[in-house]
């Protein structure tokens, strides 16, 4: 069993979750649905009770201008007992056309100060400043469709953080070198599917022995290709797939808590 920590079931790419679904139990794989702004978040909370899985509940950063001021709305949904995090939330400077980076900074803090117990965190262009505001607050995160440095990668670690890793996190050659020097302990894995597929003009993509044989597919992203994910870093680490995935397994567990074993267990029930 492997956790996809980041699946934006609420996408229109996504006509027919139903069939989504059934291929990520197919291939063993369980989604954690991801809201951006209050609408999309109710939407993935009610999409997680159909199909027994967690979500997460919060303010996109790019969404943060148009969403200001829904952060009491998203905190009336914390206490229900799927929603995992509080999330995805965080700074975005490569696109702050969307949202300047001080309305970011404040919606930020706003759902920093709901106290959550964890967060599924988004930092882009920002490692500075999202620094700064994280010190002044103690939580559990992960730090998900990572891009940055290997020294960002190592404030982050420090500060407790897991590192979430998708197709993104394996554009470059950089970014394998950075995925290389994570500690094996503090790494989750993740499809942001629709988004993030490992294309063939990634650094990481001559690393896949495994391939899609479904049409749709080709053209997106889906929880059932986690396995492409794990397959690149474990070649990059050296471990073996099927002690990846216990690994993998284990740091889901950790972060996530007795709500996600329960979860598990009725999955492979």
């Amino acid at each position: 069993m492997r956790i996809d920590i980041a699946c934006n079931i609420t996408s229109e790419q996504f006509k027919n979750p139903n069939e989504v679904i059934e291929r990520a139990k197919n291939s063993s794989t369980i989604p954690i649905f991801v809201g951006v702004d209050f609408e999309s978040s109710k939407k993935c909370l009610e999409l997680a009770k159909t199909y027994n899985t967690l979500c997460y509940v919060g303010l996109h950063p790019t969404h943060s201008k148009e969403h200001f001021g829904d952060e009491m709305k998203i905190q009336n949904l914390l206490e229900d007992e799927n929603v995992i995090a509080i999330g995805e939330c965080g700074l975005d400077y490569l696109r702050s056309e969307f949202s300047s980076k001080e309305i970011q900074k404040k919606v930020f803090i706003n759902q920093l100060e709901m106290k959550g117990d964890r967060y599924f965190l988004h930092s882009r262009d920002s490692h500075r400043d999202f620094m700064e505001i994280t010190g002044d607050y103690s939580f559990s995160g992960v730090v998900h469709s990572f891009t940055g440095t290997e020294d960002e990668s190592k404030d982050l670690i420090r500060k407790g953080f897991f590192i979430g890793i998708n197709g993104c996190s394996l554009k470059t050659e950089e970014g394998l070198e950075m995925v290389k020097s994570l500690p094996l302990d503090k790494i989750l894995v993740e499809t942001d599917s629709p988004y993030c597929k490992i294309r063939k003009s990634y650094a990481g993509y001559k690393f896949l022995s495994l391939r899609e044989e479904i049409k749709i597919l080709r053209k997106r992203n889906e929880p059932c290709s986690l396995d492409q994910v794990i397959e690149v870093i474990s070649k990059l680490k050296e471990v073996e797939i099927e002690e990846l995935n216990s690994i993998l397994l284990k740091n889901s567990e950790d972060f996530f808590g007795i709500k996600i074993e329960k979860v598990i267990e009725s999955w492979r029930n």
